[in-house]
Order: structure tokens, then C-alpha cells, then sequence
């Protein structure tokens, strides 16, 4: 069970860090400035899909062989 735990916290971090990322390009490409709606919706998307990556990967341990 630790190493299920171990292997979701993973895939949650880098689908946070990803997902943020992409959020953040795309607000500064939108808006040409970086500002507190842009880094809000980073940080918005980093737990939206830090929370979808965890559950993702609880979900996927068992599908790798």
C-alpha cells in the first residue's frame, strides 16, 4: 500500500507541475503580462491536477508490469 501511495504522489506531482506550467504559459501568452490572475490560475491548476494525477495514478499501480 505505501508503494501505491508513493507511486500516485508521483504521477501527482509531475501532472501538477506540468498542468501549472501549461496554465501559466498560456495566461502569460494570453494576457502579455504576468499578474495575480495569471499566477492564481497556476496555482488553481496545480492542484486541480495534482488532485487528478493522485487519483490517477492510485488508480493505473496495478496496470504497469
Amino acid at each position: 500500500m505505501i508503494d501505491r501511495i508513493k507511486y500516485s504522489l508521483k504521477i501527482a506531482v509531475i501532472l501538477a507541475v506540468l498542468g501549472s506550467a501549461v496554465l501559466f504559459i498560456w495566461g502569460m501568452i494570453g494576457r502579455m503580462s504576468v499578474d495575480w490572475e495569471v499566477l492564481r490560475s497556476a496555482l488553481e491548476g496545480f492542484v486541480a491536477f495534482g488532485i487528478f494525477g493522485f487519483i490517477l495514478g492510485f488508480l493505473i499501480y496495478d496496470l504497469e508490469p
